[in-house]
């Protein structure tokens, strides 16, 4: 038995019926922001310009035109598709929607519009669209699309996850020492000493390597599809894990906070693994906890 399974609240099975058709439109909607995206990249890496850029919490911490594209295409997109829905962005906070009724339930879209805002900048080619739905706070759905490797990883509850139409299943490594994991760290790395290079540099003497690429959303995804076989990350935000959570419960992979319980919006942590190595993650990261 999984120690960390999160089972379903028992008011999604109402939705269950819908969740084939919001997958396939949030499928669409994805792959429209990411041609705004990939325009934009290719915009950018031939005229090799900067792009119009400006900074959020630091100057590490960059939003650019193109996020804001991207984000307004998908709100729309799901404004018309799913008016009774609610949206929180990364870029417009939380748009204008309808009051739940009594009983009903609270439908809510987490959009990253480009997670990797940092790489595209820098005319590195590893960016994505997240869209993930909470169904009464809980990851329900999950859409994420990298539009320069044209690769869709979409999956919803109890439909498993798939990677363009196919399924995809995480890895069998049982041991640490056999295992590639990845991570991030937060943009105020350079003056918080909750910067998670302990854990990095634990992790790194403890397996066959950790990588660092730039994006959450693509990060949880290489770990459902089994290229990577664990992931954690803390100071991260719902935009950039809910639709990542999907996709790796629906792979067979587990998916926590650094306690091993479900709290990762609340406490902005997340840990993702084939399952097999679950259990020893959340002991190297309590034991290199500062």
């Amino acid at each position: 038995m999984n120690d960390f399974f999160a089972p379903a609240p028992p008011a999604l099975e109402a939705l269950c019926p819908s969740l084939a058709h919001i997958l396939e439109q949030a499928v669409a909607i994805a792959r429209g922001a990411g041609e705004i995206l990939r325009a934009g990249f290719a915009q950018l890496t031939t005229q090799r310009a900067a792009p119009e850029m400006r900074f959020k919490s630091s100057e590490f911490d960059p939003v650019t035109e193109f996020d804001h594209r991207s984000e307004a295409f998908i709100v729309a997109a799901l404004q018309r598709a799913f008016p009774e829905h609610r949206i929180v962005g990364e870029e417009g906070g939380a748009y204008a929607a309808p009051a739940a009724g009594d009983g009903e339930l609270i439908c809510e879209w987490h959009v990253d519009p480009l997670d990797g805002t940092v790489n595209f900048a820098h005319g590195f080619p590893a960016f994505a669209v997240s869209l993930g739905l909470l169904v009464d706070g809980w990851p329900t759905l999950g859409v994420v699309y990298d539009p320069m490797a044209d690769e869709m990883f979409s999956a919803a509850h109890g439909m498993g996850a798939t990677l363009n139409g196919r399924p995809i299943r995480v890895s069998t490594i049982d041991a640490l020492g056999a295992a590639l994991l990845n991570t991030g760290f937060p943009y105020d790395c350079h003056v918080s000493e909750e910067n998670n290079f302990a854990h990095f540099i634990a992790f790194q003497r403890l397996t066959q390597g950790v990588r660092r690429v730039g994006s959450a959303a693509l990060d949880l995804c290489t770990v459902a599809c089994g290229r990577m076989d664990g992931y954690w990350e803390l100071k991260i935000k719902p935009h950039d894990i809910a639709a990542g959570i999907v996709i790796v419960r629906e792979a067979g992979g587990t998916v926590t906070d650094f306690a091993g319980g479900q709290a990762m919006f609340a406490r902005q942590q997340v840990v993702a693994s084939n399952g097999r190595l679950h259990a020893a993650m959340l002991e190297v990261l309590r034991a290199s906890s500062v």
